[in-house]
């Protein structure tokens, strides 16, 4: 009988080990959860992101059926469809403006630098050159952060600040780029911006995001993917996502590489959940990319206990060995 784990348990200690503590501090980590059966397959997705947003995350949820997991830019657009950009970017103008002594209040209805200005009693037009110069320092020169994600950030911010029509005409096509809904570079070039976010950037802008929600005073960024798919061998033609052989390997390239970059990330935890044939496939499952397998995969364990730090868990209701 494999060693497995059961749900409960293991959240728990993702939960302590990690969202509370190591990635919290500013860790990364990538997680393998495999559920060996549907009784704990369901509901452990939605545990596991109870578990990060219980503890402060900004949590986020991708299916590899919606969503190309082989093409690193389309799980980026996925990510970044389901990040409150205005929120991130008017919680880093309350740490700017009260890093720079500001009194700071939060009200929805009209501009945000004359709700300041009157908190304050400070002239709204030299509050509003004060706090854009204040951005300009504290996020266009963020070294963190690459250069057309800080550009569109201090837009983004801008944008928040003064309100308006036009802050929010800037909101919607800074979101639209990043968001992948619309990739015309004419649309950002009045933000010098000149790129557009591709397989080849696409990792930058993950790292740059992780640093951003850190500034902006969340703990981290847990982003959980759904797996299952990748494994299943034939088209089930039910409108979800088919991989070919390749666009497998090519998804397990892209998991290789976030493990790989781990170093350079701060607080940021992934949490892959496949189904069983990842394990026993041997055309489709972690034996077909041996550059994914040695990174996570096992090869020396107890066949009884389970060792819930490692890399790579089976999770099964019954709890096989704990």
């Amino acid at each position: 009988m494999t060693a497995s784990i059961k749900p409960g348990d293991w959240l728990r200690l993702v939960e302590r080990e990690y969202l509370e503590t190591f990635v919290r501090d500013g860790g990364s980590t990538v997680k393998f959860a495999v559920p060996l059966d549907a009784a704990s397959r369901t509901g452990f997705l939605d545990g596991l992101a109870s578990a990060a947003s219980r503890a402060g995350y900004l949590t986020i949820r991708i299916q590899a059926a919606e969503t190309k997991a082989h093409m690193v830019h389309e799980l980026f657009f996925r990510t970044a469809q389901q990040v409150p950009w205005a929120k991130l970017a008017r919680r880093a103008i309350e740490r700017i403006a009260t890093d720079a002594g500001y009194t700071w209040v939060d009200k929805e209805q009209g501009p945000l630098y004359r709700h300041l200005a009157d908190v304050n009693g400070v002239e709204p037009q030299m509050l509003l050159m004060d706090l854009k110069q204040a951005i300009w320092k504290k996020v266009f020169k963020q070294s963190s952060l690459s250069k057309d994600f800080r550009m569109a950030m201090t837009h983004l911010c801008y944008a928040e600040l003064a309100g308006g029509q036009d802050g929010a005409t800037t909101t919607r096509i800074l979101t639209e780029w990043l968001t992948g809904r619309n990739k015309a570079i004419g649309a950002v070039k009045p933000f010098q911006i000149f790129c557009g976010i591709h397989r080849a950037n696409a990792r930058h802008f993950y790292e740059s995001l992780t640093n951003w929600v850190r500034f902006a005073g969340l703990p981290g960024l847990a982003v959980l993917l759904d797996a299952d798919r990748l494994t299943v061998a034939r088209n089930p033609h039910d409108n979800g996502l088919f991989y070919s052989k390749a666009a497998v390997l090519d998804a397990y390239e892209v998991l290789r590489q976030f493990i790989d970059s781990g170093g350079r990330w701060s607080g940021f935890f992934l949490a892959v959940v496949p189904g069983p044939a990842f394990l026993e496939d041997p055309a489709r499952g972690i034996g077909a990319y041996e550059a994914l397998k040695f990174r996570v995969f096992d090869e020396v364990r107890d066949k009884h206990v389970v060792n819930p730090l490692a890399s790579l868990v089976r999770v099964a209701a019954a709890g096989a060995g704990r």
